[in-house]
């Protein structure tokens, strides 16, 4: 097979390991690490650890009824590792309580998503020389081409709602969002974003798409969220990504997606935190005269990272749900207010479950798990 060099993005280079506050493991067990994470308690309740087998793992999707999930794996443990699409296969949890696992795709896969029915799935299927939409089920049904012929160069990010899909493709290159039927006729392309996510009831969807913003001699590439009405094609930005100029950085916002009433959009975003202040001896903050006899310098020591992030529908509200040194990623909703994402316990990327308590309008209050 020729090995195309598309790599996943850096929430799956993640090299860092965490701990959340109050968490138990399958077995009971606290897992400690020499990092922490920071949650807010009015907020996050019951963070339970769903797998445990340390192999790298992306793209969490909860069945429609709540019982069954489905993911993708790469059989590789070493989190410094560059992983490609052809890395990953789909597997699937017939009971979201149980680490048990069913390989169902034995060819390269990606991206998995439910049908409304919680059997039937589609995915994306990588053959080397580009990717195409595949429908299957969980009992065993084989698989059906959904795009035989690839709407652009590398179809990705399916979502169901009914009997269509949406997607995202490379046109031109750019990512361009594309709906079309569940049997791959109606092909139409809706504009430039990528991981569209259907609204629950409404006939619109939130996606992500990229811009690009020149600060001084630096190009920017920062990753908003967006919502697009089927009806009318208008967009309408949810959140802004910020630049950071000084620092040199732009967030990246990734997998949204609406709460099963409808009312709030889940998503990670990537920004700077404080990693640690350390003491700097001598160094220009602290003049010519510290650092000829010594003298020490406060310094921040500042870490990019990938956490979650809840907001209302039209962008209010805006609430940090975790922090620290650590990444969080991959954010899917589940049923009675569980959210299911993917984070490193020492070392190995592992699917956790946490209950979202959305009485609170906006948690202030945090606690942290020192290990």
């Amino acid at each position: 097979m020729c090995r195309k060099k598309w790599f996943l993005p850096v929430i799956l280079s993640i090299m860092v390991a965490f701990v959340l506050s109050n968490c138990a493991g399958l077995g009971g067990k606290k897992d400690t690490a020499d990092v922490t994470i920071t949650v807010a308690s009015s907020t996050l309740q019951n963070v339970v650890r769903v797998t445990d087998n340390k192999f790298r793992k992306s793209a969490v999707q909860v069945s429609p009824d709540g019982k069954k999930l489905l993911y993708c794996e790469a059989n590789e443990t070493d989190t410094n590792k560059i992983l490609y699409l052809d890395d990953f296969r789909i597997m699937l949890l017939r009971d979201v309580n149980v680490s048990a696992k069913t390989p169902l795709v034995t060819e390269p896969s990606y991206a998995p998503v439910w049908f409304d029915d919680s059997i039937g799935y589609a995915y994306v299927a990588y053959e080397g020389s580009g990717s195409k939409l595949v429908k299957s089920n969980v009992t065993g049904g084989g698989k059906t081409y959904i795009t035989r012929t690839s709407a652009g160069d590398g179809d990705a990010n399916p979502s169901v709602k009914g009997d269509r899909i949406l997607c995202d493709t490379l046109v031109g290159g750019r990512r361009q969002l594309v709906s079309m039927k569940t049997n791959g006729t109606e092909i139409t392309i809706l504009g430039e974003g990528e991981q569209p996510s259907w609204h629950p009831q409404v006939d619109k969807f939130v996606f992500v798409r990229r811009s690009e913003e020149q600060r001084g001699n630096t190009t920017f590439y920062p990753y908003s969220v967006y919502e697009m009405d089927i009806a009318t094609n208008q967009v309408t930005q949810i959140y802004a990504a910020a630049i950071d100029n000084e620092r040199g950085f732009a967030e990246v916002c990734s997998r949204p997606s609406y709460s099963p009433d409808g009312n709030y959009i889940l998503f990670s975003k990537g920004g700077d935190v404080l990693f640690a202040t350390v003491e700097k001896k001598g160094g220009e903050s602290s003049g010519w005269f510290s650092s000829l006899f010594g003298g020490k310098s406060k310094v921040n020591i500042i870490e990019r990272r990938l956490h979650l992030y809840l907001m209302r529908e039209d962008g209010t509200d805006l609430t940090q749900l975790t922090s620290g040194n650590v990444d969080v990623f991959s954010p899917a909703w589940g049923t009675n207010n569980d959210i299911y994402f993917i984070s490193n316990v020492q070392g190995a990327t592992e699917i956790w479950k946490v209950r979202l308590n959305l009485t609170t309008e906006n948690a202030t209050d945090t606690e942290s798990d020192d290990a």
